[in-house]
Order: C-alpha cells, then structure tokens, then sequence
C-alpha cells in the first residue's frame, strides 16, 4: 500500500514538473535568457536538470555578471569563469564576454579554450583603455562564423589571409597596428566603427553584402570595395575627409554598386559629393535601390541640390528618410529654388513612404516636403518628426495645406506624448 502512494505522488509530482518535459532546445533558450548564476542554480532542481546547464551551447557573460563577481576579487572573478568552462561538456558554439568594467588577465586562457571546442560565435569586449591583443589561435579558428570585437589590438600573425569561414565581422573601437589583408569569401557582413590605423586595413571579399563604416576620419580607403559586387546595403558616416580626391573615389564606389538596395549617406558625405559644380544628372543609376537614408544640411543649398538629384538616380525608390541636419535657414533665392517643380523635373513614381526626422519647422524643411508631395504620385504616407516642442497647430495646418499628387497620401505628425 505504501509503495503504491509512492508511486502515486511521483506520477503527481511528475504531471506538475511540465517545464521539465519542455523540448530541449526549448530548455536551452529559458536557460539562457536567465542570469548565468541562476541559470548554474537549476543542476540541483533533481537529477534530470543536474547537467542541462553545464551543456548549454551558448554562454553570454555579460558586463552586469562580471561586474557583479569581480566586485568580490579578480581572483574569484577568475576562479569562477574557470570552473564555467572546466565544467561545461560538449560545444561551446557561442562565447560574449563583456569584460568592459574588470580588469582581466586571463582572457587568452579562456580564447584559446573556446576556440578549441568549436565556437561559431564569439564577442569580446574590453575596457577603453585596454590594449589586449587580439590572439593568433582566433585569426586561427576554423568554427568561426561571427566575430566581434570591442576595444582591442588586432595584429593577426604573419601567415593570415583571412578567416576562413567567417561570415560576420563587427570591429569597434578597434586598433589596426600594421598592414592586415583579410581575404574571406564567405565574409558577408562587415562593421568598422570608430576604429583606429584603418588605413591598414585591406578587405578583399567579392562576397561582401553589407558595410557599415563610420569614422571621424576616412582612413579606410574605400576603393578595396568597388569589386564587392554582390553589396546591398552601405552605411558611410565619416566626419572628416581630408582630400578632394576622395570625392571622386566615393563616386567610382557608388557607380560600381549595381546590387545596392539600401543606402544611408551622412550630411558630410552630401557636403564632399557636392563640392564644386554638381552635374544635373548624376553619373551612376541604381535601378536595385529601394531603401535611401539621407542625413541632408538643408541650410546648405549644395547638400539640398545632390540630394534631389541623388534621389533622382534612383527609379524603384519605395522609401525614403532624411535627418535633418544644421538649423540654419538659407537664402530667398535658394527657398524660389526649391519651391520650382523644376528642380525636380520627373515625378518619383515608386516612392510610397517619406520620413522627415529632426524636424525644426524652417523654410526649407517646409519647401522640401511641399516639393516631395507634389512629385510622389504613389505615395502613402508621409511621416514628420520633429525635433522638439514646436507650434504644432500651426505648422501642421500649413502642411495639410500643400498640394499632393498622390490621393492615397496620409500626413502624420508625430509627436512626443509625456
């Protein structure tokens, strides 16, 4: 009889433990969204949870878990990413480790160990002033997929030629020291921001679809990516440029991006492009690109003149943004421009979707939405955010008020509600 209660709880017990017969790969996924202490917590929950974290193919030590344990000492600190590792069985496919806020000496124990056990994930950040370099067995791994880094030396040793599966490389605030080619033709994803010795670097990947570059000085020379035919999607914010000949390399790159689908230009890319006289019909036609972020001085009637034709060259363009950049208004002569249809002398048919980001009110952001209307037979919607508080009422009045050629086009002010 007491054997048969026994058994009778266990089956209860059993029916009420149902996160236990949860999927594994769900399991996985609870455990890794939890801290990684709790997470360490549940091997005593009974013997089927004993090595369910211990097997976890993803491990994420982020800032707040350093910082936590290392407020303790850096050698318990140390001590306990150790028994993480010493104690997990099978793959780790994927490694973050934010050690932004520690002061860590053993990171290179911790890079070799999961490099050797099959990473195909892995992030690094290190503290701004540190100078860690990035070791050889990582320019080495063979399971490596995606690597980012952050705050770091990268000086890959003399054999390197690039990573040979690589697909996704995100370098910030990085530090090239000497001359690194990186030839990868599976690399597809790359992001160099805020990084220093740029000039160094030479990326050779004809497979490469999508760049994100942003600097405060063009150090990169930007002419190792005008045979990445297969590019998509561009991201070019640099602050200073310092020759007028890199006007004409950007222009070579942009000619060469046949593939291109979305485009995101900075003010001072704007303001290099439209150094000197700009030509009514600019020299390149993207016929792939869809998707245009423009960051516009609309103070500087340069800026303003290639933007329009900028957009121009683009005929299935279906969504456009402009951030709106400098806030001072520019002369009546230039406003008499704008306000002429002529300026933009074709209608933009397959545009569907307008936003206006850092809306002040000016003059020219007004003449610049009334022209756009006017020339967006297809369009539906045109979205305003504004910058801060403004005599909403009035402003949106005036811009109910603007013709438009498109009957389906809804206006939307967007403003902050507290």
């Amino acid at each position: 009889m007491i054997r048969v209660s026994i058994k009778m709880a266990a089956a209860e017990m059993d029916k009420e433990d149902r996160i236990s017969y949860l999927p594994r790969n769900v399991i996985d996924r609870i455990l890794e969204l939890l801290p990684v202490e709790d997470a360490a917590r549940t091997s005593i929950l009974s013997t089927k949870w004993r090595y369910i974290w211990a097997m976890l193919p993803n491990l994420v030590l982020d800032k707040p878990f350093c910082k936590k344990v290392a407020a303790r000492s850096d050698c318990v600190f140390n001590a306990i990413v150790d028994k993480i590792l010493l104690q997990h069985l099978g793959d780790v496919l994927k490694f973050d480790l934010d050690v932004s806020a520690v002061q860590c000496p053993d990171i290179d124990r911790w890079m070799l160990y999961v490099t050797r056990n099959g990473v195909k994930k892995l992030k690094l950040n290190m503290s701004k002033d540190s100078t860690f370099k990035v070791p050889s067995y990582i320019f080495n791994c063979p399971t490596l997929t995606k690597l980012k880094l952050f705050n770091c030396v990268f000086k890959p040793p003399k054999s390197f030629r690039g990573f040979p599966n690589l697909t996704t490389l995100y370098l910030e605030k990085v530090t090239f020291v000497s001359t690194t080619e990186i030839i990868n033709v599976s690399l597809v994803n790359l992001t160099l921001m805020h990084c220093n010795g740029t000039q160094y670097l030479n990326i050779v990947s004809a497979g490469l679809k999508s760049l994100y570059y942003c600097e405060s000085h063009c150090n990169l020379d930007l002419n190792c990516f005008i045979n990445c035919k297969k590019l998509t999607y561009l991201y070019l914010e640099v602050l200073n440029y310092s020759t007028p000949a890199e006007r004409l390399t950007l222009e070579k790159l942009l000619l060469s991006l046949t593939t291109l689908e979305k485009l995101t230009l900075c003010s001072q890319e704007l303001e290099l492009l439209s150094a000197g006289a700009v030509p009514k019909g600019l020299p390149f036609t993207l016929n792939c690109l869809w998707h245009l972020h423009l960051g516009v001085d609309l103070g500087q009637i340069g800026q303003t003149y290639y933007a329009l034709e900028l957009i121009k060259s683009f005929p299935n363009l279906s969504k456009l943004e402009i951030w709106v950049q400098g806030r001072d208004d520019i002369v009546e002569a230039d406003l008499k421009y704008i306000d002429a249809q002529t300026c933009l002398d074709r209608p933009l048919n397959k545009l569907k979707d307008v936003t206006m980001h850092y809306f002040v009110g000016s003059k020219a952001e007004l003449f610049f939405i009334k022209l756009l209307l006017a020339r967006t037979p297809s369009l539906e919607r045109m979205s305003i955010e504004p910058a801060g508080s403004l005599e909403e009422w009035n402003i949106a009045i005036e811009l109910m008020r603007f013709p438009r050629a498109s009957p389906k086009a809804e206006l939307w002010y967007l403003t902050n509600v507290d």
